[in-house]
């Protein structure tokens, strides 16, 4: 006979509303059929998964999952398909103007060939801005003005190279700006020149600015526009984050277009701004960027991070390197800060409980910038700041374990070690096959035990994350070429590459307990995939596409 006192009880739950149980709310949706890869190690595995209210409630058995579901939960069935959480592009810049396409011109030509339709009658009278060539497009890798002056000879040209550190002006641009054989090479900044001194219409780092200061202003509008167009393409790709690395002042036109997105409900996918980095940032300056960080925390829209720039490229001969470069011998390149002014800055920063991201390309300018983050946590006690290193492309041996030791995270672009024409005509020979061949060396840093989180460095190259993740698996062309993939000691496998797209980039931006694996109380953001990256040969990792991305539980973009 049971109890006279649970009697009672079992009274009140029937009997009295406020004392029966509910039942758990049913998920908006759940994804069965499916073959997911959490990054989870507690359960790296699952069949099926269910979201409620834009957060992951379980991952599990089909049968577990299906039993959780309503008449109106939403069942997304994957048809068998590989599921993974969702590609975070640790860097990635917002184009705030279109463009031509110039990337994988390969000549002098095929570059004239794609500007032609803006010669023709009826054409614009405004700038011709393209973007995305290499060293090796112009005869003895040396661009010239000459190459657009008889087309445009009364238009501006600008078009900048693919790493977005140098770029080709024509004559009638360099007259509206100024530049002769006197001007004088601005701090930071290169002034390309003949035999004879005078300018050839290559501008280097700094010295782009001399003629971007002509171009007129980017409109709100315009802006906004471009992010409208800009990160549906990276839900198209399977990006659910991205992290803009542009340093953008908080009032500029980027970050009100990123505002007014999250205002009206029209921002795809997630998405964190740097703010500028700069010597003699005043308390009131840091505390201006710790106020737009604490005023965005809704998930979508962050702040927190400052970029800064200590060298250019490869390329353009502006990498700050140990040594020379081989095909320079007395050229090391253009640091851009002083060791002692970059110490005091980054402590500053830091002091601010500012992140702090550095480009730093070469060898001598990774160093600096471990140097500062060095100084910074012996001189303010701090820990845990993830510092960041952006792209890394040639750290030296000596410094691989420092990251791990100092809590740095290697910054790295997963496309970089896609040996096309540029880095193989243009990038090795300037740094020698000794340097060449540990650069971009993915899995030196893997083996060091670094954070290493993978971006695209868009539009610098595709933000395409299985082109990227083809790229640092095989280190080939999608064609093959070069058999057996250029210095393949340094290829990783498919599951540190994806791993570098998700858990480690979202731990590079603090974020790694509310995305990156799929786990219960995680962010439900995440991407169906056409066919298993894990179960295919390599050489197919390029083809593979995004058949559905999914964000905060709403699926933004579906291949049809």
């Amino acid at each position: 006979m049971p109890s006279r006192g649970r009697v009672l009880l079992l009274l009140l739950l029937v009997l009295v509303p406020g004392c029966r149980r509910e039942a758990s709310p049913a998920p908006d949706l759940i994804v069965v059929n499916a073959r997911i890869w959490t990054g989870d190690p507690a359960r790296p595995e699952a069949e099926a998964m269910a979201v409620r209210e834009g957060r992951i409630l379980t991952v599990g058995s089909g049968d577990a999952v299906r039993s959780m579901a309503s008449s109106t939960t939403r069942v997304i069935d994957a048809q068998g398909r590989r599921v993974v959480p969702g590609f975070n592009d640790a860097h990635w810049h917002l184009p705030m103007r279109p463009r031509v396409e110039l990337a994988g011109a390969g000549s002098v030509e095929e570059i004239q060939r794609r500007l032609a339709p803006l010669t023709q009658a009826g054409a614009s009278t405004d700038w011709v801005i393209g973007g995305g060539w290499g060293p090796t497009d112009f005869p003895d890798r040396a661009p010239h003005r000459r190459y657009l002056d008889a087309d445009f000879p009364d238009r501006p040209v600008l078009l900048t190279d693919r790493d977005g550190h140098q770029a080709l002006a024509n004559s009638h641009l360099l007259r509206l700006a100024g530049i002769t054989r006197d001007t004088a090479d601005p701090p930071n900044g290169r002034i390309g020149r003949d035999a004879s001194g005078e300018p050839t219409g290559l501008l280097q780092e700094a010295a782009m600015g001399l003629a971007r200061r002509l171009m007129p202003p980017v409109t709100e509008d315009e802006a906004y526009g471009m992010v409208l167009t800009e990160l549906a393409r990276a839900a198209s790709f399977g990006l659910t984050s991205v992290q803009d690395a542009s340093a953008s002042e908080p009032d500029s036109v980027r970050v009100k277009a990123y505002q007014r997105a999250l205002r009206e409900g029209t921002l795809p996918i997630r998405v964190r701004v740097a703010v500028p980095f700069e010597k003699g940032a005043t308390a009131a300056r840091l505390a201006a960027f710790v106020r737009v960080r604490d005023a965005h925390r809704d998930g979508w829209l962050g702040f927190g991070i400052a970029k800064g720039m200590l060298d250019g490229t490869v390329d353009g001969h502006t990498a700050a390197l140990l040594a020379p470069y081989a095909d320079r011998p007395t050229d090391t390149g253009l640091p851009m800060w002083e060791q002692a002014a970059l110490d005091e800055t980054v402590a500053a920063y830091d002091t601010a409980g500012l992140q702090v991201e550095l480009h730093a390309v070469g060898d001598r300018a990774v160093r600096m910038a471990l140097d500062a983050y060095t100084h910074a946590a012996r001189v303010n006690g701090t820990t845990g700041r993830r510092h960041r290193v952006e792209h890394v492309e040639l750290p030296s041996p000596e410094d691989l374990p420092r990251f791990r030791t100092l809590g740095v995270i290697a910054s790295t672009q997963a496309m970089f070690a896609s040996p096309d024409s540029v880095t193989l005509g243009s990038f090795a020979p300037a740094l020698g096959p000794e340097r060449a061949s540990r650069a971009d060396a993915f899995a030196l840093l893997d083996e060091a035990g670094a954070v290493q989180a993978f971006g695209s460095d868009y539009p610098v190259f595709t933000m395409e994350v299985m082109r990227g993740i083809h790229a640092a698996v095989t280190r080939q062309l999608p064609d093959g070429t070069p058999p057996g993939g250029w210095y393949p000691r340094n290829r990783i496998s498919v599951a540190a590459a994806v791993k570098h797209f998700t858990a480690d980039a979202a731990f590079a931006s603090h974020e790694e307990r509310e995305k990156g694996t799929l786990a219960p109380g995680r962010m439900a953001d995440f991407v169906v995939l056409s066919e298993d990256v894990f179960g295919i040969p390599p050489e197919r990792l390029w083809a593979v596409k995004a058949t559905m991305t999914v964000v905060g539980g709403k699926v933004v973009w579906e291949q049809r």
